[in-house]
């Protein structure tokens, strides 16, 4: 039974919420209002008469009492003389209550009942009934009939607020507050899955959404079809980085033996050409395989964190590109390396600097600069060539296994694409990231982001 209530509930689905609230809220401000309405403006209330009141009622009379007036119609003498008490005059007969009005909307039924009830006052008083005041009897006679004569002004509060004004405040703090309630239930977990999203796309395979996974409408929904692929991505890419690495290691056996075969075939004098095309496939061949085992290693986390002095541990690095750029006829411009230790995997920060650094020397047109800086929660390695750069869009898939751009940097470099690769997987290593950007006088600017520990 439980089970088919739940099933059939409309809460169940975001539709059926909406619906649920907007009359709930409705509701709620009805019930608020007229409850509002009631407390201050609908009790009747005996207040204080003033005379100046009671002087314009005897001088109303006075005025009917005249000559000129005395051929009127009733209702019509009322209306004449309502100004001169600014208000509604009302005359009640007393011996059939009928009420004669000087003009104007009828009546409320609540207002002919007071003045029915204030009939046999001998003395004129003043009450209240919402914004209504009601001041009387004054006793008249006319055409051998005796009546009451009363004043009914529209009198505001002085101290209350006004019915359209209230009305509006209860409405308009209750529609709010609800309102807010409800939006929270719905961006809450919207905002949960959507941080989930983000973290699952900058590589974070674990992220699951957690608390919105539970609910029972279309983003419960949502949240575990989000977790399922998740789990998916993260089974795929597990798998992938297993076989990057059984390839690999699969490939070194037999790299060996050929290398092994090439010594042989030297001894006996093969033909030498043919020798040293296959001698040269097979170290790419090599430096193909061990790029990827260092690959497998940087996104398998395995890292040696030590403390290191920046400065010695770049110094070989730095050195090697003086050389490389030498040989080039290019140049390579290196600000002052900041004095600081840092905790590091040396090996693998040194793979991700070199990398960087041969891929800007390869691609520059002269100059390649390297470039430090920090903040409050990261040191950086700027590392800008003056080549003919990449587009925003290729930027972000250079980092990318195998990827290589199709116009400025050709495959004419000789490279595998998995330099860069290995770059990120480095640096992320590190718990630091690794942006490539335009440069503002044209190439390309790598930046290497670490964390101050």
């Amino acid at each position: 039974m439980v089970k088919l209530l739940r099933s059939i509930s409309p809460t169940r689905a975001i539709m059926g919420r909406l619906f649920l609230w907007f009359w709930a809220t409705f509701i709620v401000t009805s019930l608020l209002a007229i409850w509002g309405s009631r407390l201050f403006f609908e009790d009747l209330q005996v207040v204080q008469i003033k005379p100046r009141e009671v002087e314009d009622l005897n001088q109303a009379i006075e005025r009917m009492q005249r000559g000129r007036f005395q051929d009127l119609p009733l209702h019509e003498m009322l209306d004449r003389n309502s100004r001169g008490v600014r208000g509604r005059l009302v005359a009640v007969d007393i011996r059939d209550n009928r009420l004669i009005s000087g003009g104007g909307p009828p009546l409320r039924d609540n207002d002919k009942e007071d003045l029915l009830r204030l009939v046999n006052q001998t003395s004129p008083i003043a009450v209240k009934r919402g914004a209504f005041k009601i001041l009387g009897p004054v006793f008249f006679e006319r055409d051998n009939s005796r009546f009451a004569l009363f004043a009914v002004k529209l009198d505001m509060p002085e101290k209350q607020t006004p019915p359209v004004l209230l009305f509006l405040a209860i409405a308009l703090i209750t529609t709010t507050l609800l309102s807010w309630l409800f939006a929270k239930t719905l961006t809450n977990p919207i905002l949960h899955i959507q941080g989930s999203a983000k973290r699952l796309a900058s590589g974070d395979w674990q992220t699951r959404v957690g608390k919105a996974a539970k609910r029972q409408d279309e983003l419960g929904q949502l949240a575990r079809d989000f977790n399922k692929m998740a789990e998916q991505l993260e089974s795929m890419w597990g798998a992938q980085k297993r076989l990057l690495a059984d390839v690999s290691h699969e490939l070194r056996s037999p790299l060996a033996r050929l290398q092994m075969a090439l010594g042989l075939a030297h001894q006996q004098n093969v033909d030498p050409a043919t020798l040293s095309r296959v001698e040269r496939e097979a170290d790419r061949m090599e430096a193909l395989v061990s790029q990827l085992l260092t690959l497998s290693r940087a996104e398998a986390g395995e890292a040696n964190m030590q403390k290191h002095a920046l400065s010695l541990v770049l110094n070989d690095v730095l050195t090697d590109a003086n050389f490389e750029v030498a040989n080039k006829n290019k140049q390579l411009k290196i600000d002052d390396i900041p004095k600081k230790t840092v905790v590091i995997d040396s090996m693998m920060f040194c793979r991700a600097v070199e990398n960087v650094l041969r891929n800007a020397i390869r691609h520059s047109k002269l100059v390649t600069h390297i470039a430090f800086s920090e903040d409050a929660q990261y040191w950086c390695i700027h590392i800008t060539d003056d080549g003919d750069g990449l587009t925003i869009e290729e930027c972000e898939r250079i980092f990318s296994p195998f990827y290589r751009a199709t116009l400025a940097r050709e495959r004419e470099s000789g490279g595998v694409g998995l330099g860069l690769s290995i770059a990120k997987a480095a640096v992320e290593l590190h718990h630091g990231r690794i942006i490539a950007e335009p440069a503002e006088r044209g190439g390309l600017r790598v930046t290497m982001s670490f964390p101050k520990l």
